[in-house]
């Protein structure tokens, strides 16, 4: 855009602008000049002629939407890559703590297979402890042998 068809009276605001410097609201208008046919521009929702501003003082909005878009986007662009390397760190994080997740559950296999084999081997223990105190019972109390068991003499 050319801007020496119509004289920037910008309020300094970047992107696109939400109020004029006089207080007012923004409407958008469509260049009728040669130099600058059907060009959208945000300009001062008063009914002043955008062209009579002359100084810093008595100025009002004008500002090509090309522009103001441009800036918006400019200004967008650091959040983005800030953003985008928050994303990514997450992502790593995430990756990070599968990694563990998949480690806990292996373990957690694996003592599940070990408390298992200890309650088998308890299992086993205890019917061993029977069998033996049931011999043990049958051999010191049998009724056909009368022996006394005589312990210490």
């Amino acid at each position: 855009m050319s801007s020496s068809s119509i004289t920037s009276c910008s309020v300094g605001e970047r992107g696109i602008p939400s109020k004029c410097i006089c207080g007012l609201g923004v409407t958008t208008s469509t260049s009728k000049t040669q130099e600058n046919p059907g060009s959208p521009f945000f300009r001062c929702a008063s009914k002043q002629d955008v062209n009579s501003c002359t100084s810093k003082k008595d100025s009002h909005l004008f500002k090509w939407v090309e522009d103001a878009v441009f800036e918006e986007v400019e200004d967008a662009l650091p959040r983005l890559a800030i953003i985008a390397e928050e994303i990514s760190k997450t992502k790593a994080e995430v990756n990070e703590l599968n990694v563990v997740m998949k480690e806990l559950k292996e373990e957690a296999n694996f003592s599940k297979k070990e408390l298992q084999k200890c309650k088998l081997c308890l299992k086993v223990c205890f019917v061993w402890f029977c069998v033996i105190t049931i011999v043990l019972g049958y051999v010191l109390f049998r009724e056909g042998d009368k022996k006394k068991l005589m312990l210490g003499y």
